[in-house]
C-alpha cells in the first residue's frame, strides 16, 4: 500500500491511497469466492454450477463494494497507527480508479476529521501577569447592603386595599386590552396582578396613565411604543389601551427591628442580620469576580494559542447552544422565538470561542496530567441530578452525563492549577 496525505483547514486530512493489483485482489478474491459458492442455479446444487454460468449470476458491484470496504478499513487502521490520529467523525471515502492493467488494483481518497493539534502559547507567564496585575478589592457598600435589606422588607410587606387614587409605589391589579387602529392587537391583552406602579414593567407611559385613578374605574388612553421595540411592526406606533382598574393596594413595610429579624431565621439582632446579608453578598461578589478573572485568563489563552477547530465540533456546540436557548427562553407575548438559522448565526462566534476554550483546557490538562478522580466525577453527577430539572426525566444517557461531569471537574481543576501559578 502506498499513500500520501495533506492537511486541510478545520483539522481535516485528505489521504490518497493506492493498492497494487495483487494487494486489492487479496481483498476481492475471497469476497468473490464466497459469493460464487452460494450462487443457486436451477438444476444445480449450490456451489456445483459451472463457473462460467455461476460467474454471470454474481453481483460484481456488490462484491467490489464489499472488497473496497475491507480494504479501506485496513488501510485506515494502518494510516492511523502511523500518524497517531484520533478520528472525531466518520471518514468519507471516494474511489478514484481501479485499473488492473496499470497495476492499480484500487485508488481511493479518504477524508478524515482528526482531533486538532493545540499549540499553547506561554500561558504560565500570561496567567501570572493577569493574577498579579488584575486584582480587585471586594467589598459591600452601605448602599448595596441597604438595597438588599429593602428587598427583604418589600418581600414581607403587607398589602392593604385602599379606596383612594393610585400613586407610584402602590400595588395594583388590572385587566387590559391593546388596540392598533381600532383593532384588537394580538398579545396585548391580559391581566396584571400585584404589580408595583412606577417600576417600569410596562411600556413607558402606560403606568403613568393609571396613577391618580381609583379602583373600579375603566380607563382609555394611548401610548407610543418605543422606536427600538422588539417587534418591528409596532415600533413608534400609537397603541390604544382599555384598562379596568380592579384593585389598589398600599404597601405597609415592616420595621427593621430585633423582633422582626427573629422571624426571618437564626438571628437575634438587626446587626447579626446585616452581617449575614453583608457576608452573603461579599461571597457572591467574590464568586463573580473569580469568574471574571477566569474568563479573562481563558480569553487571553485562546488568543495566544494556535487552534484549528474542526467544524463538526463547532456545529455540535451550536446545536447545544440553540437547544439550551429554546429550552430556557419563552417567546415574547404575541411573538415567537427566532428560527434556527438566525440563532445559529447569532451564536456562531460564541460556539467557536467555546470550542477553542475547551481545547485549550483539554491540552493543559493533558500536559499537566490533570485528571478527575472517580469520586470527584460521581460527586458532580450527583450534584447535577440534585439541582437539574433533567433529574426528573426518566430518560437520561448515563455516558453523556458522565462525560459532561468529567469535563466540568477537569476544567475546574485546570483553573485551580492556573490560579496556583501566582
Amino acid at each position: 500500500m502506498k499513500y500520501t496525505s495533506k492537511k486541510l483547514p478545520n483539522s481535516i486530512v485528505e489521504a490518497e491511497v493506492i493498492l497494487g493489483h495483487q494487494e486489492f485482489l487479496n481483498y476481492y478474491q475471497p469476497v468473490y469466492d464466497q459469493a460464487l459458492s452460494v450462487v443457486h442455479l436451477k438444476g444445480f446444487r449450490p456451489g456445483t454450477a459451472p463457473k462460467d454460468l455461476a460467474d454471470k449470476a454474481v453481483d460484481k458491484e456488490k462484491v467490489f463494494n464489499e472488497a473496497v470496504n475491507k480494504a479501506v478499513r485496513d488501510a485506515l487502521q494502518e494510516i492511523n497507527a502511523e500518524n497517531n490520529w484520533q478520528l472525531i467523525d466518520q471518514p468519507k471515502v471516494e474511489v478514484l480508479e481501479s485499473e488492473p492493467a496499470k497495476d492499480i488494483g484500487l485508488k481511493f481518497k479518504i477524508t478524515l476529521t482528526v482531533f486538532p493539534e493545540v499549540k499553547l502559547g506561554n500561558y504560565q507567564k500570561l496567567v501570572k501577569k493577569i493574577l498579579h496585575e488584575d486584582p480587585k478589592e471586594i467589598f459591600v457598600s452601605e448602599d448595596e447592603l441597604n438595597k438588599s435589606i429593602n428587598w427583604v422588607l418589600n418581600s414581607r410587606a403587607k398589602l392593604t386595599r385602599v379606596n383612594r387614587e393610585a400613586k407610584k409605589g402602590d400595588v395594583v391589579d388590572i385587566d387590559f386590552s391593546g388596540f392598533l387602529d381600532g383593532k384588537a392587537l394580538d398579545g396585548a391583552s391580559g391581566k396584571a396582578d400585584n404589580f408595583v406602579l412606577g417600576e417600569g414593567k410596562f411600556i413607558p407611559g402606560f403606568e403613568d396613565n393609571i396613577v391618580n385613578h381609583k379602583e373600579g374605574e375603566n380607563l382609555e388612553f394611548s401610548v407610543n411604543f418605543p422606536t427600538d421595540y422588539w417587534k418591528e411592526d409596532l415600533r413608534d406606533k400609537k397603541i390604544g389601551f382599555k384598562v379596568s382598574l380592579k384593585g389598589v393596594f398600599e404597601k405597609q413595610m415592616p420595621e427593621l427591628t430585633d423582633e422582626f429579624i427573629k422571624g426571618l431565621g437564626n438571628f437575634q439582632t438587626v446587626e447579626e442580620f446585616k452581617n449575614s446579608i453583608r457576608e452573603g453578598m461579599k461571597k457572591e461578589k467574590e464568586g463573580r469576580e473569580k469568574e471574571r478573572v477566569r474568563l479573562k485568563i481563558m480569553n487571553e489563552m485562546v488568543k495566544n494559542s494556535q487552534i484549528d477547530s474542526p467544524q463538526i465540533m463547532i456545529d455540535k456546540t451550536l446545536d447545544n447552544l440553540v437547544n439550551e436557548y429554546r429550552a430556557t427562553m419563552q417567546p415574547p407575548s404575541g411573538g415567537k422565538l427566532e428560527d434556527d438559522a438566525s440563532l445559529r448565526k447569532r451564536f456562531e462566534e460564541r460556539a467557536k470561542h467555546d470550542v477553542a476554550a475547551n481545547l485549550v483546557a483539554y491540552q493543559i490538562a493533558k500536559d499537566q496530567k490533570i485528571e478527575p478522580t472517580p469520586d470527584e466525577v460521581e460527586a458532580e453527577v450527583n450534584k447535577f441530578l440534585t439541582h437539574s430539572q433533567f433529574s426528573k426525566r426518566p430518560k437520561i444517557d448515563p455516558q453523556r452525563l458522565y462525560d459532561y461531569s468529567y469535563g466540568v471537574v477537569q476544567n475546574r481543576k485546570v483553573f485551580e492549577y492556573l490560579e496556583s501559578l501566582k
